[in-house]
C-alpha cells in the first residue's frame, strides 16, 4: 500500500499538505465557500427534487447508471468485474447489505460505490412510497379530513355550550 498523497485529476504528484489544500479548495469551489456561491446547494436541491419526484425511477437510474460507471472504472483492473452484470450485482447489493464478493479497487470504483452505499438504502426504502405528487395529494386529503373533524367538533362544542345555558 502506498503512502503517497492522493492527487486531483490533471495535477502532478502532491505532498500530503498540498493534496489536503487541494481537497479543501475543491470542497470550497463546490459549496461556494467564502464567495457565497451556491454550486453545491443547487446541485443538492436538484438531486433531492429528482429523488422526491419519483423515487422508483431515481433508484433504477442509480443502480443501472452506477453499475455502468462502476464497470467502466473497474474493468481490466478488477478480476471480479468481468462484465456489466458483475458490476450490476455489486451495485444492487450496495443498496442494502452489500452481500457479494466484489470490492471496488480503483478510486473511481470506490467513489461510485461510496455514493451508492450512502444514498442507495434511503432511495430503495422510498421507492415503494410513490412519487411526491401522490404524497402531496394524500397529505391534502388528510388535511381536509382533519379540518372536517375540527369543524364537526366545533359544532358539537357549540351545542354542548348552548345546552348548558338553557
Amino acid at each position: 500500500m502506498s503512502n503517497a498523497a492522493p492527487t486531483l485529476p490533471g495535477a502532478g504528484p502532491a505532498t500530503k499538505d498540498q493534496s489536503g489544500a487541494a481537497l479543501v479548495a475543491l470542497f470550497l469551489s463546490l459549496t461556494g465557500g467564502a464567495t457565497g456561491g451556491s454550486g453545491y446547494q443547487e446541485w443538492k436541491r436538484e438531486i433531492q427534487a429528482a429523488i422526491a419526484k419519483d423515487p422508483f425511477d431515481a433508484t433504477v437510474v442509480t443502480v443501472l447508471g452506477g453499475a455502468f460507471l462502476f464497470y467502466l472504472a473497474e474493468k481490466g483492473k478488477n478480476p471480479k468485474v468481468e462484465s456489466y452484470w458483475d458490476a450490476l450485482v455489486f451495485i444492487s447489493t450496495c443498496l442494502s447489505v452489500g452481500y457479494h464478493d466484489v470490492f471496488a479497487r480503483t478510486p473511481g470504483g470506490k467513489a461510485i460505490a461510496t455514493a451508492v452505499m450512502t444514498l442507495g438504502p434511503a432511495m430503495s426504502g422510498a421507492m415503494l412510497e410513490g412519487p411526491a405528487s401522490e404524497k402531496e395529494k394524500a397529505e391534502k386529503e388528510a388535511v381536509a379530513v382533519q379540518q372536517a373533524i375540527v369543524g364537526t367538533l366545533g359544532e358539537i362544542l357549540a351545542e354542548l355550550r348552548a345546552g348548558r345555558r338553557a
